[in-house]
């Protein structure tokens, strides 16, 4: 959930556009950075209120990429910028630049979100397995049946010490 709603952004913006309050007093009357709301209300004034809207669109490396050129030729800051192109946060114009010159261009490839998946071992079938593969997969399923009993028996020392009132040792 975002920290500010549409509708507190818009009345913030349009209050300071409106003339009758500056930058500071709006931050300290709404508890906000005097920053915050100089580019909330620069992109309210170019684009209006749709500029507030969610959104989950994902840019492509090449615009990306022409972002950071313009602003680079044209000297822009992350906020002319985000004014220019429509973009809702200059932190994200931030994000972009120090990615680029961290990894270059393949940095600005979106990523897929969310949690990779588990990696799934495949089991082979018992007859394609060498002596070798064979033997390691014994080794390992009794190293887990190991440390699940050690870890039985941790339990239920623990159990008899609460019972009887003592501490292990």
């Amino acid at each position: 959930m975002a920290k500010y709603t549409k509708a507190f952004k818009i009345k913030v913006a349009e209050r300071y556009l409106a003339g009758r309050d500056g930058y500071r007093s709006l931050a300290k009357e709404f508890g906000i950075t005097h920053e915050r709301i100089h580019v909330w209300s620069r992109l309210y004034e170019r684009w209006g209120e749709t500029i507030f809207d969610r959104s989950y669109t994902t840019h492509s490396p090449a615009f990306k990429l022409e972002v950071l050129n313009d602003m680079a030729t044209n000297r822009l800051s992350d906020l002319e910028a985000a004014v220019k192109y429509r973009i809702s946060s200059p932190g994200m114009i931030s994000r972009w630049r120090s990615t680029y010159e961290r990894e270059g261009s393949e940095g600005l490839v979106a990523r897929p979100k969310g949690r990779a998946p588990m990696a799934r071992r495949k089991k082979k079938n018992p007859e394609e397995m060498t002596e070798v593969e064979k033997l390691k997969e014994r080794v390992e399923y009794l190293e887990m049946e190991n440390a699940a009993l050690k870890k039985l028996r941790a339990l239920v020392q623990e159990e008899n010490a609460r019972r009887t009132g003592s501490r292990r040792k």
